[in-house]
């Protein structure tokens, strides 16, 4: 008997109906995530730090661009990446317009971080209907205007852009190959610091290749200036997880120094006297991961907030009755958008009958019912959570642990 490939993939398609054993306690899926897994929409008892970043927030969002930033400790497990998570996830939600990126600090390259800001910045003019960044740009360029742009090199690139795209234009080139289209993705290109061939300069009227980090964030400034004063957006929010790692990624220690003195070049120069953007910088770090930075980089350590009141110590769950309030918040969340969803009406006690009081124990102290060493990590406390609904649940069961 022989068996096509549309039999094998049979139903593979179909919507994913959830458990009907979740679904009597008002569950569309496990409420607690899988270990290396984020809900971005639930945040804990993190009152101060939210606080601190809806200051900040304010504070780029003013007539005038300006720099803030807020320095998250935590140790390892205790939520540094989720409350990123979740910042990134209120702004979009809340369409404010703020550029959103997240970066993990042990790249140790601030070469990609611009790279990934000019991917972000793309993403989200696509979301509020522009084509990309320099199409933007150029729509709303009148005449040879170009405000905060001094860089001559961006100037020119921009001007021949803005020819390129009018009406009547004639694409350049011996064989009129070098269309607008064409020249916008040269230009992308420079931008990011790729390597041009000299007819591709010839033709963008560009000197040279941004062949460091720092040029191309001077480069970058200015844009973003212009961007901004166009309207487009105000400013962009970079998220930096894992501050510590940049320590212990194994790179040279002179690749280090650069990341860092290229991060605190880029802070600067995000505003300048005249025009700039507005940046937001939230960097978490272990305390570890701050003294290193403190040792390599004083400055930078000042400017991202770790030696001021920009600094927050994450909440931690350091008792059974915060771990059963803790578990309740995730409940509660799948259950409100599980009734949404549904037309359901779900009661809360209902719901959290899922998790027993034995079970939060369990998930709190381990088997052994003894403190364990960890009981403030937060992501350690949800696997446990959501191994043991896994277990109870019998539309998917797991290996129970030994």
């Amino acid at each position: 008997m022989s068996s096509t490939l549309g039999e094998l993939l049979k139903g593979v398609a179909e919507p994913d109906q959830g458990s009907h054993f979740l679904a009597q306690y008002g569950m569309r899926r496990n409420p607690f995530p899988p270990a290396r897994t984020i809900y971005p929409e639930v945040i804990y008892n993190q009152v101060e730090a939210l606080r601190l970043f809806a200051e900040g927030v304010k504070g780029v969002l003013g007539d005038t661009p300006a720099r803030r930033t807020l320095a998250l400790l935590g140790g390892t497990g205790q939520g540094k990446s989720h409350f990123l998570r979740h910042c990134q996830y209120e702004v979009k939600r809340a369409n404010i317009p703020l550029v959103t990126v997240e970066f993990l600090a042990g790249t140790s390259s601030a070469v990609v971080l611009v790279r990934d800001i000019y991917r972000a910045v793309d993403e989200h003019l696509k979301a509020n209907g522009e084509t990309d960044l320099l199409s933007a740009v150029i729509s709303r360029l009148e005449d040879d205007s170009f405000g905060p742009v001094r860089q001559t090199d961006l100037r020119s690139a921009l001007a021949t852009l803005r020819q390129a795209s009018q009406p009547n234009s004639q694409p350049a080139g011996l064989h009129g190959q070098y269309t607008a289209e064409v020249l916008r993705d040269v230009c992308w290109r420079w931008l990011q610091g790729e390597t041009l061939t000299q007819t591709e300069r010839r033709y963008l009227h560009v000197s040279g290749r941004l062949s460091t980090a720092s040029l191309m964030a001077r480069v970058m400034t200015e844009l973003f200036a212009l961007a901004r004063l166009q309207k487009h957006f105000q400013g962009v929010m970079i998220c930096l997880d894992e501050v510590e790692a940049v320590f212990f990624s194994g790179v040279p220690v002179r690749r280090i120094q650069a990341f860092l003195q290229d991060m605190r070049y880029m802070f600067d120069e995000a505003v300048g006297q005249t025009s700039g953007y507005s940046l937001l910088i939230l960097a978490g770090s272990t305390p570890r991961g701050a003294t290193d930075l403190r040792e390599y980089n004083y400055p930078l350590f000042q400017r991202l907030g770790f030696e001021t009141e920009a600094r927050v110590s994450l909440h931690e769950v350091d008792t059974l009755d915060e771990a059963r309030h803790f578990a309740e918040v995730y409940v509660r969340f799948e259950l409100e958008e599980f009734n949404r969803e549904r037309s359901a009406s779900v009661a809360f006690e209902k719901a959290r009958q899922l998790i027993t009081e034995e079970d939060l124990e369990r998930a709190f102290y381990g088997r052994s019912k003894n403190p364990s060493a960890d009981v403030r990590n937060q992501a350690r406390l949800l696997a446990e959570l959501h191994r043991i609904v896994e277990e109870k649940n019998p539309d998917r069961a797991v290996p129970t642990s030994q």
